[in-house]
Order: C-alpha cells, then structure tokens, then sequence
C-alpha cells in the first residue's frame, strides 16, 4: 500500500465554497451571475415558502407525516388532480424513490435506459438487467425491443445535460407495438414543461399511455423529495415491498410541498413567469449559435458542447473569473437560465463569452 499522500485529498479549488443559492449575489464585493441552479423560478428563496417551512416546522419540528394526515391527503389530492395521476407515494430522495420503484419487478426484468437519463436513475439500475438506446438511434430501440419479453423503458421528458426533449412519441409509439411498460422520467421536466409545470406526460398528452412515473420537488418546485405516480395497485405493491424500511417526509416537508403547488397552479402568475423564461431562453440560445458555439438545447436548461474535457474546464473557469458561474460535465457546460436574470445579465454573459471565444480560438 502506498504512503499516505496529502495532496491526493487536496480540494485544488477553494473558490465554489461560497456559491449562493440564488441566481444573482454580491460576494466579497464582487457581483455574481449565477447559472448553476436548477430553479428558474426562483422558488428556494420565495418567502411565502419559506414562511410555511418555518411555520410548519415551528409546530411539528421533524416529525414524519403520517399517510393519512391531513396535510398529506391534501398534498395527495391536489397531486392527483394536477398531475392526472391515480395514486401517489413520496420519498425524501430520487435514489430512495427508485429502489422502491423496481422492487416491483422482477429480476429477469430488462430495462431499457437512455444513454442521457438522469444519472440516479443510471446508478440504480446498473445492478439490473439493463440495455441502453440512444434517442437519435431509435432502429437500434425497435431492434432490442423485441428481443426481451419482460421489459421496461424509462423515457425521459428533458435530458439535463442536453437541454431537450427527445422524439418522445416515436419512443411511446415503439414501446407500445413491442408491449413494453413506460416509465416516464419528470425528475427534470416537471416544473418546467407542460401547462403550469404539469411535466411532459402532459405536454405530449400521454396520460393513458405511461404506466409509472417519477418527478422531484427538489428541482423546479422549491420542494422537497420525490414522487412516484401510478395506477394504485402499482402504488400499493410498491407501499407493501418497503414495509417496515420507509421513511416519509417530514411534516414541514409536506406542508411546503403543497405550498409551492398552490404557488405553481397561479395561472396568471405562471403565464408572465414563462414568457419571460422562454424568451429570454431562446434569445440566449440564439446569439450562442451566432458566437459559433454547439448546442442543441431548446428550453431554459442551455447546455454547450465543447470539443474536449479541457477546453470545457478553462472556459468554465474564465467565466468564473468574469464573476459567471455554470455548471461543467466533461465536455459540457450548462447555463440554467432563471426568472430573476435580467435582459443585462444575459447580455454581460453573452459578451464575455464571444470575447473567449475569439481569445481560446475555439472552433469546431
């Protein structure tokens, strides 16, 4: 075994210790513009949610709901009815949620996992029987379709280091001829896409045609934890196979939950909040392109493809030094476009990236 080497548990950079949980922040005198949140809404900082985790907290302090409290059945009820979902379960976590999901099927089960799905899903079900399609591939998906008898697909409804949806009615349309079940991925589209944040399920109408689906509060709602939805002899299979092991969220958990679902259903206040996400998306987008950068993104989630794993990081890291913030995976990084950045913020962002363009010589 090799002496203990210091420098290998090093953290070599100090300088994300202090990010904010908002989108725009002062720091040490410096102003920063802040795109690595998933939460254009600004919800993590909205007081009326806040106020309710306060309240709730101040009067059940950490004790768990119990499922037929009263916060809960109108957390289920209201659920049910925006989400056009049967019956619901709710788990403090995705990977939690998840194990609980398969336990339902059987091991001989294959599941058929998009090479672009959320990585909790991708780190649950690597201990499965798992084959893995490619959205832009979709002969290769009717192939390995018909293969296996026993199978399910997990289809996602916004891949997060993409910034798209993929063709998701050719993808329900095979998974139905070779009588595969769905599994609808809204850990990052509910909130997001469909009317008022109802998810992708409901932007493409697939109400009759999903089986199971998952979605998460952390994200786009201001929430906490992760829902399973499904018909409710699925819920109650899944309720009976972690008897004894589940762990329910916390009252002010629930209580805020519902909170940020009252403040979502807002019609009005959600049509001027989305305009507004949207056009300045698009506008982002759009002089991105005219820079000479790649991406294929189409929603608030802006994800730029680098030619390389080093030229991604010196970007990220020159952004960073002009007082912007993004997100980086490998060859990639992602700007999360939020309510609260102004038509100057984007602009500031947009001209330091054209000037490191030219100044990296970055070409494709």
């Amino acid at each position: 075994m090799k002496p203990y080497q210091p420098h290998l548990f090093k953290i070599s950079d100090e300088s994300t210790k202090f990010i904010s949980a908002e989108p725009v922040f002062v720091y040490d005198n410096k102003r920063y513009i802040n795109f690595s949140l998933f939460d254009f809404r600004n919800l993590r900082n909205n007081e009326y949610l806040k106020e309710t985790a306060r309240h709730a907290f101040d009067t059940t302090g950490l004790a768990s709901s119990l499922n037929d409290s009263e916060s809960m059945e109108s957390f289920k009820k209201k659920m049910s009815e925006f989400k056009k979902i049967e019956s619901l379960i709710f788990f403090p976590d995705e990977v939690s949620a998840i194990f609980a999901l398969i336990s339902i099927f059987e091991p001989r089960t294959v599941f058929f996992i998009d090479y672009e799905t959320s990585p909790s899903i991708s780190a649950v079900l690597r201990f499965r029987n798992v084959e893995y399609y490619h959205h832009e591939n979709l002969e290769q998906l009717a192939k390995l379709l018909t293969v296996h008898s026993e199978k399910a697909i997990i289809i996602d409804g916004l891949y997060e280091w993409l910034g798209y949806f993929g063709p998701i009615n050719e993808m329900v349309k095979l998974a139905k001829e070779s009588g595969t079940l769905i599994i609808a991925n809204e850990l990052n589209s509910f909130g997001l896409l469909g009317r008022d944040g109802r998810g992708f399920v409901d932007l493409f109408y697939l109400y009759d045609d999903v089986g199971i689906e998952i979605g998460s509060f952390d994200k786009f709602i201001g929430g906490f934890g992760t829902y399973l939805g499904a018909k409710k002899y699925l819920i109650n299979k899944i309720m009976e196979n972690i008897n004894g092991i589940y762990k329910p969220l916390p009252e002010f958990m629930v209580e805020t939950n519902l909170a940020s679902l009252n403040l979502i259903m807002n019609e009005r206040a959600n049509k001027v909040a989305f305009q507004k996400l949207w056009t300045h998306s698009r506008y982002f987008i759009n002089r991105l392109k005219q820079v000479g950068l790649k991406t294929k993104s189409e929603t608030p989630i802006i994800v730029v493809i680098f030619n390389n794993n080093d030229e991604a990081e010196e970007f990220s890291k020159q952004l960073f030094k002009e007082g912007i913030i993004v997100q980086r995976q490998r060859e990639r990084i992602r700007f999360t476009i939020s309510i609260e950045h102004t038509e100057a913020d984007l602009d500031y962002t947009l001209d330091k990236i054209e000037t490191l363009v030219k100044d990296m010589g970055i070409t494709f």
